[in-house]
């Protein structure tokens, strides 16, 4: 379909992507408060664990998915985020004793309540990404219709 401009997009699919955006920061504000910093390491240490993740099911136990996945460190994420090292470290600890992050064999992977809470938030999303794809499609079909005519 191309770029899309924003003279492209009708009040319709304005409010679609407008409840898909809000969507993303309301999870995070609802989770964590005007804790700004804990969704984004989460994101970080969280891609950093998928990337060599071969277990299918996501939710699984802590032992399972540190032996399948891939660990990270603080100086990862904290140039990840472009945070100094200590505040990132601050940061990670609080997280540890949140029971969001946990360490196994000195590296950093997101907890089995993270994955079961972010799997949940991520089906919601994926749910406005189709509605939203099918809202651009429809409209794509329309102006497609009206300059053939």
């Amino acid at each position: 379909m191309g770029i899309l401009k924003l003279s492209m997009i009708n009040a319709i699919n304005y409010k679609i992507i407008e409840d898909f955006v809000a969507t993303i920061y309301s999870t995070d504000i609802d989770n964590f408060g005007n804790k700004s910093y804990y969704p984004a390491i989460l994101k970080i240490i969280s891609s950093v664990n998928l990337r060599s993740f071969k277990d299918e099911n996501i939710i699984c136990d802590d032992k399972t998915f540190c032996d399948t996945a891939l660990g990270t460190n603080i100086n990862a994420v904290a140039r990840g985020l472009n945070l100094p090292r200590e505040t990132t470290r601050r940061k990670v600890e609080e997280l540890i004793r949140l029971n969001w992050v946990f360490k196994c064999n000195s590296e950093l992977y997101v907890t089995k309540k993270w994955r079961a809470i972010n799997y949940t938030n991520l089906n919601s999303l994926l749910e406005k990404v189709k509605r939203l794809s099918r809202a651009l499609e429809k409209q794509s079909l329309i102006e497609n219709q009206l300059k053939a005519s």
